[in-house]
């Protein structure tokens, strides 16, 4: 008899849910998040901080198969950055690794905010990151204990997600009050693809096929931030706003190396693709 294996989602936010909607016909799914929306019933998500004491004993009761760590820090404060992605993914490893016999696989969802170069090169998952402020640094300490943990494990670095509930680029675009001064190098992964892929992985894993250490989740696609804004104008029939800057360009280019190579498929390669569909969606 074959046996369905259990996917456990660590801070199960929009992108856990989205993910574990996506699997839930190949896994059993549960969630676990300090607090979980009442009328969610695709899959069972738990109410637990994973801080309390009787954590270890809630990850025992479950033994997941694998487990994906998607907790997201709580504001853009140095203690909650470590909290979120240093000292929770701490204690989680130190409780599968106690109490978890049935674990395969961890992922963790960590940030190309790892890269803290600026400079023009193509930054990939080869280029050593450079942390330049504390979320960059929490985050890869959270990396290192991953990489350093006794069962095999992926780290999943994304770029800025967007998508039809993530419209922060639409709202500045319409406001030229709300633009920056100087354009820069942005980098994005529509949020259906950062769900695609990362279940992509999983189903690789259940299908028996490997996966690598380590991916960079971005439609590799890097862009200026003022030609993805007047994309934006340009498909909600507003006048495009040209503004000089000076060259070179701030910011980072990112392209994943790996993710090319694999069998996956962009839905949005691009932002111009990306950013007509949420356009068109909300029309």
């Amino acid at each position: 008899m074959e046996v369905i294996p259990t996917l456990l989602i660590v801070g199960c936010g929009k992108l856990g849910m989205k993910i574990g909607m996506a699997l839930k016909d190949q896994c059993t799914v549960i969630g676990v998040k300090r607090n979980p929306p009442k009328t969610f019933t695709e899959f069972q998500i738990i109410g637990h901080d994973i801080f309390d004491s009787s954590f270890e004993l809630l990850l025992k009761k479950i033994n997941p198969t694998y487990l994906l760590y998607a907790v997201a820090a709580d504001d853009q404060l140095s203690e909650s950055y470590r909290k979120a992605y240093v000292d929770g993914v701490d204690i989680c490893l130190r409780s599968v690794s106690r109490h978890c016999p049935s674990l395969k696989h961890v992922f963790f969802v960590s940030s190309t905010r790892v890269y803290g170069q600026r400079n023009q090169q193509v930054m990939s998952e080869s280029t050593l990151p450079e942390p330049h402020d504390f979320g960059g640094s929490a985050l890869l300490e959270g990396e290192t204990l991953v990489n350093k943990s006794s069962v095999p494990s992926t780290v999943l670095r994304l770029s800025g997600i967007y998508g039809d509930q993530r419209t922060y680029l639409l709202r500045m675009a319409e406001d030229e009050t709300r633009w920056p001064e100087n354009n820069r190098w942005t980098n994005r992964i529509h949020e259906d693809d950062a769900v695609g892929f990362i279940s992509f992985l999983i189903h690789q894993l259940i299908s028996g096929l490997p996966v690598e250490s380590l991916y960079l989740v971005t439609d590799n696609s890097s862009a200026l931030l003022f030609d993805v804004l007047n994309h934006i104008r340009e498909a909600q029939g507003l006048d495009m706003i040209i503004r000089k800057s000076s060259s070179p360009f701030e910011g980072k280019k990112l392209q994943s190396e790996i993710i090319p190579k694999t069998d996956f498929i962009y839905r949005y390669p691009d932002y111009k693709i990306g950013y007509s569909s949420i356009i068109a969606y909300f029309k």
